[in-house]
């Protein structure tokens, strides 16, 4: 134990001695790799962005390394620590809490998932399963590179081409032998996808899967149809107001709590929904 610290205390001796020109140096170098980085990913958004048709879906990975660190643009995480927060007030006991561990491992629908960035990168550690359900095959094959990049990610992870409009959850649960239910089903930014008429069958079919006590998180914006704003050639819903969302959620859930959210020229709404009582 002594030889051990001897050793410790003489590596940050060394360390102390060259710190006034290693530090600079390698701190040269990080900035310049992270302007590289983030040039080449403001490249890739503007390929994605670019093509036609547009792509439904967002790599959040060029908001990480380009948007972020360009222009400060912080919106995708909040998409992703808002529901984090959600969920874990409403599915995690007292005493998780106190012992910093949880108890349980949750199964997470990730619905119209995109790139699933969220469900991979904040709920890694609170996840047992994590089931991605998109119509976009490049979407899901960026999800599985990631699992193959970063290994701290949860490798419980399946992805799925699916349509939501025309399929039920639990018949492909049933064709791939997957017996389980979802404590948590993550709607994000896709809701606005999709007409009004064609939510009974998508809200009825997740539910179908959903536990007794679990939510469904859904995060949307405020659009006007008129103003063409932002993706009208993808979006078929407008929501006016998070008392516009809850009164289609509602309709389904017997509980469910909503907030605004400015960010720069957006007004976010973020939603969660139960049949039981949400008290956050």
């Amino acid at each position: 134990m002594e030889k051990t610290i001897k050793k410790i205390l003489h590596i940050r001796k060394i360390l102390t001695f060259s710190y006034f020109f290693l530090f600079p140096l390698i701190n040269f170098f990080a900035k310049f790799f992270a302007k590289v980085t983030s040039f080449l990913y403001y490249l890739l958004m503007r390929l994605d962005w670019g093509k036609i048709p547009r792509t439904e879906w967002m790599d959040h990975d060029q908001d990480t390394y380009y948007q972020f660190n360009s222009n400060g643009s912080f919106m995708h995480f909040e998409r992703a620590i808002l529901p984090r927060l959600y969920i874990t007030n409403f599915l995690t006991e007292k005493e998780e809490f106190k012992n910093l561990k949880f108890k349980k491992k949750l199964n997470i629908l990730d619905l119209c998932s995109g790139d699933s960035y969220i469900s991979q990168k904040f709920f890694f550690d609170m996840s047992n399963i994590i089931i991605s359900l998109d119509l976009d095959p490049l979407a899901l094959a960026r999800g599985k590179n990631r699992i193959k990049n970063n290994t701290y990610v949860n490798k419980k992870h399946y992805f799925y081409e699916f349509d939501v409009e025309k399929k039920k959850k639990k018949d492909l649960l049933d064709e791939n032998k997957i017996n389980i239910k979802f404590d948590v089903v993550l709607f994000n930014a896709a809701i606005e996808h999709f007409k009004e008429e064609q939510l009974n069958f998508i809200f009825l079919s997740f539910k179908e899967v959903m536990k007794e006590k679990s939510l469904v998180s859904i995060y949307t914006i405020i659009e006007e149809e008129s103003e063409k704003k932002y993706l009208p050639e993808h979006h078929e819903m407008f929501f006016s107001s998070k008392e516009h969302l809850e009164n289609i959620v509602s309709k389904y859930f017997k509980f469910s709590k909503s907030h605004h959210s400015l960010f720069n020229d957006r007004c976010n709404i973020y939603c969660i929904a139960s049949d039981q009582e949400i008290k956050i």
